[in-house]
């Protein structure tokens, strides 16, 4: 029997807007974040697609995105596994200062590095799926950069794009096994 995963990345904010990196720093979402993730919501409507749970990061701009998409009915638990990469001393600084814009390999020391964000990302999924029954299925909201990093290691998809804001991702999981469903962004033509 299978679980069905929704990976859902929170809605813009006002630091997506300025271009700021935002990891561990917390945001709101802006106007247009919130037109977008109730856009995610109409899809889930639209599609019948019901949750029997929902997980969420504990960072604010992640659970405003799942309260508007359950129309603040459901009640969720909040995971620090979740939570964005932290970029260190780059936090709120912009992001054209990231070192990756500069091909430059050499990552800060006070950034957390890539395979312990995919190493917390697995721990929770396995938490959320202990908690998830057979034929279930769960919304899971969190961040692009982590969220992106678990997808491209589970699925061995290094090309994948990544997520856009309140894009979502589509799982299944069989035992072990992962299975990459699909891509949607409802708020594509959002100007």
């Amino acid at each position: 029997m299978t679980k069905t995963l929704y990976l859902v990345r929170h809605g813009q904010t006002y630091f997506n807007y300025y271009h700021k990196v935002q990891g561990r720093c917390d945001s709101p979402l802006n106007e247009k974040g919130i037109r977008q993730v109730a856009m995610a919501r109409d899809y889930f409507q639209k599609h019948h697609i019901h949750f029997d749970k929902a997980f969420s990061s504990t960072q604010e701009r992640a659970c405003d995105t799942l309260e508007i998409i359950t129309d603040h009915k459901m009640p969720y638990k909040r995971l620090k596994d979740l939570r964005e990469k932290c970029y260190g001393i780059f936090e709120g600084r912009d992001e054209f200062l990231l070192p990756w814009n500069y091909n430059n390999k050499n990552i800060d020391p006070t950034m957390e590095k890539d395979e312990e964000v995919v190493g917390r990302m697995r721990r929770a999924i396995v938490q959320i799926l202990k908690g998830v029954n057979d034929g279930e299925t769960a919304l899971v909201v969190g961040h692009g950069d982590i969220l992106s990093k678990y997808v491209r290691d589970v699925t061995k998809s290094p090309n994948f794009p990544g997520f856009d804001n309140a894009s979502i991702v589509k799982l299944t999981v069989d035992g072990n096994q992962v299975h990459y469903d699909g891509y949607v962004w409802p708020a594509e033509g959002l100007g």
